[in-house]
């Protein structure tokens, strides 16, 4: 795992590729502390740059930017079946130096072009510059589990790319403008949804995908090599046996785990308590002896405390089990978690997976976690949810439905329960998917905001952006999740947490092999129906998980937040952010009453704690606002 960085411009000179190459490299440290290489062409008008966190052939000859003939690669990520594509590749005549993943695609890419990215099984964002075409191509892994940022100034012909807006943010004349788009989808969904950024001018690279940046010509391309949607269950697909399915799906998860404990250092393994991770602690056991895994304790909050759970699973399978006490939560670490959320995302988890990051990384390099499994099974609330609700009103005119609904929508305050269910009751789910996020409506965010961002939102300016219908709701609605809340929020909130602590996340369900078999052939009535969720997965998890294991809750990774907001402390630190943010930008009166009805009968802890981070995450980085 590391931190890549590089660009092609005509104008830049040895000391402007020296100073930026260095400056925004050594803001991507924390990404890779074991060694940091740079390398520019002859003329400086293309450099890459890149900080590596050493897991697979520790030596110095792995060190990166690496190079091979005409072929420059650096690269943030695991490939698992790198093994496998290797002894491919040598039993074409090819040789190599190293033991490292890294050499392995770059040999790949010299044999096979583009078609490499296609055999790849692991988590990746890939930057190659083929000087003989003078040329970058670059890649990004099928669930997006690696960040890809890039920027380009088509007047000047700058191009520039890497893994954290940060690093960009190193190039003086970038210009901060905030993405009124972007940031309407931030307070709407709680986090940017790619191929946009927070900033105007930043685009992420979407995941499946790779882009060809022509040097001479100053001209991009962008073609995906993977897709989610041309795996999606077809009604007339030939039926698999309920039995036939849990055996293969056993199978590719065995595999899928067995091929990420490929690795040079110590690795230990996330376990929450819940269904996903103790599903694969268990299958983990089968093929390793004396794992160590970890876990977050909050003694002091029994609703949110699912350490019994962990250490039930932990002592079945004879782990050495680590758990941290995080009941005693201080506001400012929100903090030391503003440094690494260059682009916000508004989701309070980040902070039990960057506390619980923290303690892994100081007895392993590498953990392997459980995400993917709701988005894959059809594990969130809402799920089941909008089946009843689909159910129940399917015979009522959409036009009734949704005057209804727009009624009852605007009689309910802010954070009053039920004006999200009012809303899903509008949705008509024949050519639309409701948004499941409760945060900031464009008539809140109007509020809110003293600038008027939201007339520039035109609504053809956000291709790509709607999400595809299928037949199926439950299939629109979990690769909708897939795409979106997985790919934005959940890998996001992982790779940031971990990163900061020099720790890399793996995750075996996000094999692409699993995410083809599940979405391929494993139908919607054994994902979820109106009174049950993640219904095939939990039939696996049972042939393997304790009698005593309680299949039925769903706590999710939380922490205590509406009780904490009603503390002393943290409701001084929530009112001081207020109190110091932009007036120009935050109406504060708005704010604070928010903040107030908090403390009441309302439920805006999420709600507070997205607004109170934005505002933070303003100050820190300084970007400029669109101010009419």
């Amino acid at each position: 795992m590391c931190g890549i960085l590089g660009y092609s411009s005509a104008s830049f000179s040895y000391l402007d590729s020296s100073r930026f190459l260095n400056n925004g490299i050594n803001s991507l440290k924390h990404r890779g502390p074991d060694s940091k290489g740079i390398w520019t062409n002859k003329d400086h008008s293309v450099g890459m740059a890149h900080s590596r966190l050493s897991i697979i052939d520790l030596s110095n000859r792995s060190n990166q930017p690496m190079v091979s003939d005409d072929l420059v690669i650096v690269f943030n990520g695991e490939i698992y079946n790198y093994l496998e594509l290797k002894n491919e590749l040598k039993s074409l005549g090819i040789d190599f130096a190293t033991n490292s993943d890294t050499e392995v695609i770059l040999k790949g890419f010299k044999q096979w072009n583009k078609e490499i990215f296609r055999k790849l099984r692991g988590m990746f964002s890939i930057a190659i510059f083929d000087s003989a075409k003078n040329e970058f191509i670059l890649a990004r892994d099928h669930s997006g589990q690696k960040p890809l940022y890039y920027f380009f100034d088509k007047e000047e012909g700058t191009f520039i790319f890497a893994s954290e807006i940060k690093a960009i943010l190193c190039y003086k004349k970038f210009n901060r403008e905030i993405s009124p788009i972007g940031l309407n989808r931030l307070f709407l969904k709680g986090f940017c949804e790619e191929p946009l950024s927070i900033y105007k001018k930043i685009n992420k690279l979407e995941a499946g995908k790779y882009l060809t940046f022509q040097n001479d010509s100053k001209k991009k391309s962008i073609e995906a090599f993977w897709a989610i949607e041309d795996h999606v269950y077809k009604a007339n697909s030939e039926f698999q046996s309920e039995d036939a399915l849990l055996k293969t799906l056993e199978e590719l998860l065995i595999e899928s785990i067995d091929m990420q404990f490929r690795s040079d250092v110590p690795v230990g393994m996330l376990l929450s308590g819940g269904v996903d991770s103790s599903l694969i602690v268990s299958l983990a056991s089968k093929i390793k002896n004396n794992l160590d895994t970890f876990t977050v304790r909050f003694s002091g909050y029994k609703e949110f405390d699912e350490s019994s759970h962990a250490r039930l699973i932990a002592d079945t399978f004879r782990t050495n089990h680590f758990e941290l006490e995080a009941s005693k939560l201080d506001p400012n670490i929100l903090d030391e978690l503003i440094n690494f959320y260059d682009e916000p995302i508004f989701d309070t988890s980040t902070i039990p997976t960057f506390l619980l990051s923290k303690l892994i990384s100081k007895h392993c390099k590498v953990a392997i976690g459980g995400d993917g499994g709701d988005e894959l099974f059809g594990g969130y609330p809402h799920y089941d949810k909008l089946l009843r609700i689909e159910h129940n009103t399917k015979f009522i005119p959409h036009f009734l439905r949704s005057a209804s609904a727009d009624i009852l929508i605007s009689l309910l305050n802010i954070g009053i329960r039920g004006s999200k269910t009012a809303e899903f009751i509008g949705n008509n789910y024949n050519s639309e998917y409701p948004n499941t996020s409760e945060f900031f409506s464009k008539r809140q965010q109007s509020k809110l905001f003293k600038i008027d961002f939201l007339k520039q939102i035109e609504a053809n300016a956000t291709p790509g952006l709607k999400p595809t219908i299928y037949e199926n709701l439950i299939d629109t609605a979990t690769v909708y999740d897939f795409k979106k809340f997985l790919r934005e929020d959940i890998l996001v909130k992982v790779d940031r947490a971990s990163m900061a602590h020099s720790l890399e996340i793996r995750s075996p369900f996000l094999d692409h092999k699993i995410i083809e078999f599940v979405f391929s052939n494993i139908p919607s009535r054994l994902k979820v129906t109106k009174n049950e969720r993640k219904i095939l997965l939990k039939k696996l998890a049972q042939k393997h998980l304790p009698n005593n294991f309680d299949f039925q809750r769903k706590q999710g990774f939380s922490i205590p937040l509406r009780q904490l907001i009603a503390s002393k402390s943290w409701n001084d630190y929530f009112h001081s952010k207020i109190d110091q943010s932009d007036p120009k930008i935050f109406n504060h009166s708005y704010a604070h009453s928010l903040l107030k009805a908090q403390n009441s009968y309302h439920n805006n802890a999420e709600r507070m704690s997205a607004l109170i981070f934005f505002m933070m995450w303003v100050e820190k980085f300084n970007p400029s606002f669109p101010m009419s």
